[in-house]
């Protein structure tokens, strides 16, 4: 994120739900003070602190202890089935509810406007039906999800920590995406979107 910032993700495991975790003052964390790493469990008390819809993730760390780290036998993916989280499969499009609009160039997005509505969380997880191939644009991170339904199918920015990511996503990986902040450019006429982003995996 801008200004170092990193945007934590995590799943509540009380309550089977997802959760950004801010500071206690409702900001992102400092990348490089982070306390948090892939994997782990913690012990957190928090205060439910949403945006306006889909951003519905965010709360407020009051207090946080290091519980242990995830068993190498578990996998996130047994995780979120033992606490009967939502995870889509099928088509990328059919995520966050079905509401996922394709703009002209192949970017998914949602946005208030062809009565699609917003979907109630800005996070999701996703059991990719086919491969998905890193194809950079502009030197930015990017991914393209083609299963035929459109000329060279989607394009889907990539938003995780690697530095080098991987070129191939096989297909039946665990993906994490989620929907960016609500943007439009400067001085467009266009209505505001949030965008879709891939941000990490778990093979």
């Amino acid at each position: 994120m801008a200004n170092n910032k990193i945007c934590i993700g995590g799943i509540d495991l009380d309550k089977s739900i997802s959760v950004r975790l801010l500071d206690r003052n409702g900001y992102h964390e400092p990348k490089e003070d982070c306390p948090y790493n892939l994997n782990e469990i913690w012990d957190v008390e928090y205060i439910h602190s949403p945006r306006h819809l889909p951003h519905s993730e965010d709360v407020r760390v009051i207090s946080r202890t290091r519980y242990g780290v995830l068993k190498d036998e578990l996998s996130i993916l047994d995780i979120l089935e033992k606490f009967n989280f939502k995870v889509y499969t099928g088509s990328i499009t059919k995520t966050f509810e079905g509401r996922l609009k394709s703009t002209n160039s192949g970017t998914l997005y949602v946005s208030n406007s062809e009565n699609k509505g917003i979907p109630q969380n800005s996070t999701c997880f996703w059991i990719c039906d086919i491969e998905i191939r890193r194809k950079d644009y502009q030197d930015k991170i990017r991914y393209n999800y083609d299963d035929g339904t459109r000329q060279w199918g989607y394009s889907i920015s990539y938003v995780g920590l690697e530095e080098n990511p991987v070129q191939i996503i096989p297909k039946g990986t665990l993906v994490r995406l989620s929907l960016a902040h609500w943007w439009k450019p400067q001085n467009s006429e266009d209505e505001e979107r949030c965008y879709l982003q891939l941000s990490g995996w778990c093979f």
